[in-house]
């Protein structure tokens, strides 16, 4: 090891164990540096397995010496957040919650909404539960003290100032509109604000509202008596969100190595919020542990009621309520309620909590089921690896006209819709469902391969063996060999190109496999008849209404937001459009003939 541990010193402070890849594997507090890291290397059959564990592997270790123990805590929640060691308690972050910050670490700062924390040197306010609430204190903010949100690079050649300048939002760094210094000072003050310190801000935009008024700048004036009344506002605000009867109710349960957490926020005795959270700690590790270590990664960027609710009486109480008296600046109490109106909102949390658990543990059955149905997919189709991938595809067009193909993505055995596809057919003319599938296909991965995107594991294409071969041969052109099956709607057969395009998989109705395959070949048909019904009421909105004489773009507009499409205006009577207000029974009668002369609108999709 790199540092002798009998001279380590009898001092507060903070320690991170190495492993031989010289990753930080763990990170504790003490009182005693030397007392504390002393007892991993005693008598083994005084540890715990854990730490057992732990000690096998490590191989160097550091320290960070503190003026107090509540330092080294402070300290020890921050290395935990920034190396997530793995032999720590941490925090998962399932639910990020927004935070204002502030790049004090630049030139000309920032200051906008994040939804991630970072160690990076910037100052961070939050996280608020209330997105709404922070969104109106960021616009009075750029309002008052002008600073920058946008993203418009600073450099020597000046910019052209954005609507924020001229909106008197921002005071323009990027074109030089401010010196560095003052505009520093309004950063400043803007962070005061964020602290709740408006008094001083107040006074000084008290003086420079009258200094103004006697030099007869008066609509200057009114701009800083109206950024007065806004700061007036937001304090009053600030006060009332801090009030003595705020707590945070924290339960938690736990499954092998991740405890799952409930808080539950209650601001002036009513519960206005809540999150999921969750722990990943060594299985066998005291749930009252794990909850301290909640506790001191929690709060050190999250705002601090004056009583917290828990569960169990835990390690280091009066070291972490000393801690959070210390950052809130007042007396906050951490209680382990018995009974009252509390003990049933601390068990209402928990039931809370139990309920996430399960439904994470249906979520990893279910995931479980899919990979199963995967392998078996891989076996049954003598695939070269499980399909994890799947892409499917299918034609949705009426008489040839505004043809579509799709493409959905399926990854591990789920639709991953961000990556669905729509194709316009461009090349083919008349009904030729073969020919379409042939195009969508090579458009598709002629994109891939160009781009270098990895290609699908396995290509599902609805239809029988036409729409099999038109695919493949599509495939042979680009000279790629993907697996490429077709699933045949009449009797869910799934045909194969092994050993030519007819070859036939029968599998039972109730195979886990087969329903994957059906719910892909599913999701593809339904994409494309939505994708082709957007195509085809565009194209009709323009066509069909446009030439009706009377009706504009406001009573087109009208006429799509109460019918829900150009198909259902087709198939209104008369009374069905005059009861929109601007259509008579003339021009009722007009809208009538046009879509008879269009043709009937009860033909449906093609399947």
């Amino acid at each position: 090891m790199a540092v002798d541990r009998s001279s380590l010193p009898d001092l507060p402070g903070v320690y991170l164990m190495k492993d031989s890849s010289e990753e930080v594997i763990y990170v504790g507090k003490a009182l005693s540096l030397r007392k504390r890291v002393r007892q991993y290397f005693q008598s083994s059959k005084n540890l715990t397995p854990k730490t057992k564990t732990l000690v096998r592997h490590i191989e160097d270790l550091e320290y960070i010496v503190t003026d107090t123990e509540v330092d080294a805590l402070v300290l020890e929640a921050n290395l935990i957040k920034k190396y997530r060691p793995r032999y720590n308690v941490r925090l998962k972050d399932d639910k990020r919650y927004p935070y204002v910050k502030v790049t004090v670490n630049t030139k000309y700062p920032r200051i906008f909404l994040t939804r991630k924390r970072i160690m990076d040197g910037a100052i961070y306010f939050g996280p608020y539960t209330n997105a709404g609430a922070i969104r109106k204190t960021l616009d009075i903010i750029s309002q008052v003290f002008r600073i920058r949100r946008c993203r418009q690079p600073l450099n020597e050649k000046k910019a052209r100032p954005c609507l924020d300048y001229h909106i008197k939002r921002c005071y323009a760094p990027c074109a030089g509109k401010i010196s560095e210094k003052e505009y520093m000072e309004n950063v400043q003050e803007a962070i005061k604000f964020l602290k709740g310190e408006t008094a001083g801000l107040v006074k000084k935009l008290e003086e420079r509202m009258h200094a103004l008024a006697l030099r007869l700048e008066f609509e200057a004036a009114a701009q800083v008596r109206d950024q007065l009344e806004a700061v007036k506002v937001l304090s009053q605000q600030q006060i009332a969100t801090s009030g003595t009867d705020d707590r945070d109710v924290i339960a938690a349960v736990q499954e092998g190595d991740t405890v799952y957490i409930q808080i539950f926020y209650v601001r002036h005795g009513n519960m206005v919020g809540r999150a999921d959270l969750a722990m990943s700690s060594a299985e066998g590790t005291a749930l009252a542990d794990v909850v301290s270590q909640f506790i001191k990664q929690y709060y050190l960027d999250s705002p601090i009621p004056t009583e917290i609710l828990i569960q169990y009486e835990i390690p280091d109480h009066d070291l972490i309520t000393s801690w959070l008296k210390q950052r809130s600046g007042r007396e906050v109490h951490i209680n382990v309620p018995l009974r009252g109106d509390k003990k049933k909102m601390l068990d209402m949390a928990l039931k809370n909590a139990e309920m996430t658990m399960r439904a994470n543990q249906l979520k990893a059955a279910v995931a479980s089921e899919s990979l199963e149905s995967l392998k078996d997919l891989q076996s049954l189709l003598s695939l070269p690896s499980v399909p994890l991938y799947i892409e499917g595809f299918d034609i949705s067009n009426i008489s040839g006209t505004d043809a579509v193909g799709s493409v959905v993505v399926f990854e591990n055995g789920k639709p991953s819709n961000s990556k669905y596809r729509q194709h316009n057919i461009r090349t083919v003319k008349g009904i030729d469902d073969f020919a379409m599938i042939g195009e969508v296909v090579k458009r598709r991965y002629s994109r891939l391969r160009d781009e270098k995107i990895p290609f699908p594991d396995l290509i599902l294409i609805d239809g029988g063996p036409g729409q099999l071969s038109s695919a493949k041969a599509s495939l042979n052109e680009l000279g790629l060999d993907i697996p490429m099956i077709g699933l045949a709607k009449r009797f869910e057969h799934i045909i194969t190109t092994k050993k030519g395009p007819g070859e036939v998989i029968v599998l039972p109705h109730s195979s886990p496999a087969l329903k994957l395959l059906m719910h892909v070949r599913d999701e593809a048909h339904r994409f494309a008849v939505s994708s082709h019904r957007r195509r085809r009421s565009a194209r009709l909105t323009h066509s069909i209404l446009d030439g009706i004489s009377g009706i504009g773009e406001a009573k087109k507009k009208v006429l799509i937001s109460h019918f829900g499409s150009v198909e259902k205006i087709g198939q209104a009577t008369m009374k069905d459009l005059c009861q929109i207000e601007g259509i008579n029974e003339k021009l009722a009668l007009r809208i009538l003939e046009k879509f008879q002369e269009h043709g009937p609108w009860d033909q449906g999709d093609k399947m």
